[in-house]
């Protein structure tokens, strides 16, 4: 009560979802002028695979982490890359609580899936989940607040009892590739009872950042051996298509 309260006095809408400053409620996205140029929108050269944005060196269609690191998902779609922008946007959302945040960043996604012009729509969606006493401290898990308006957004059923964390990892933001296979290994499960199903289905899997790829892999993975389809990723930003460099 006292949210919807304070919301009617201090509109969401009002303010840059990235900045906070006041903006006309008719902007797209809720964010100002400033920092919507400074976004880094994956609406140009994007990898035929993960979908984030290609490096200005890289002169091929796809990134140098799917060409060194093969994937279990058919393919990712991304809105942005990862920088200061695109970090704020789900810190809000993350840590300071911003729910509202969740519709906008699904009709960011939405948008992006309308213009990379997707054959045919996924029969289900799903979003990362979270360890059971993460998500309990945190209060929501963002990756089920995005990827059900997404779904209603796209107009089809979203379904957060498919796949389950089943155990806890370690904070990846510094391991390498192949550490963070290993931390997300056997991390999930398919729900026994959802196996019927998710049977031949199409799934997209709904998560805010994507790195390497090793969480969204290892769920793909689950999925594949339970009988779906087809596993596409989408997420709101993507990190950078950086060379590796040499030992």
């Amino acid at each position: 009560m006292k949210n919807t309260l304070l919301n009617l006095i201090y509109p969401h809408s009002l303010y840059c979802v990235c900045c906070g400053r006041l903006i006309d409620a008719s902007v797209p996205y809720s964010l100002c002028k400033s920092c919507s140029d400074n976004i880094s929108w994956a609406n140009v050269r994007t990898c035929n695979k993960c979908g984030k944005l290609l490096g200005d060196h890289n002169p091929l269609s796809i990134c140098y982490n799917c060409r060194e690191h093969g994937h279990s998902f058919d393919r990712g779609y991304t809105c942005t890359e990862y920088g200061l922008y695109e970090k704020e946007i789900i810190f809000n959302l993350k840590y300071k609580r911003k729910t509202h945040l969740a519709p906008i960043i699904a009709e960011i996604m939405y948008d992006r899936l309308e213009t990379a012009g997707i054959e045919e729509y996924p029969d289900i969606i799903v979003p990362v989940p979270m360890y059971v006493t993460k998500e309990r401290k945190r209060g929501f898990n963002q990756a089920a607040l995005i990827a059900k308006e997404l779904a209603r957004l796209m107009g089809i059923e979203y379904r957060a009892d498919v796949v389950m964390r089943c155990k806890s990892t370690g904070v990846m933001k510094r391991l390498s590739p192949e550490e963070r296979l290993n931390n997300v290994r056997s991390a999930f499960e398919v729900y026994e009872g959802m196996r019927r199903k998710i049977f031949g289905k199409n799934i997209f899997i709904v998560d805010d950042i994507y790195t390497t790829g090793a969480t969204v892999d290892s769920i793909a993975r689950l999925l594949k051996a339970a009988g779906v389809s087809r596993a596409d990723v989408m997420t709101f930003a993507a990190g950078a298509d950086m060379v590796k460099e040499a030992v």
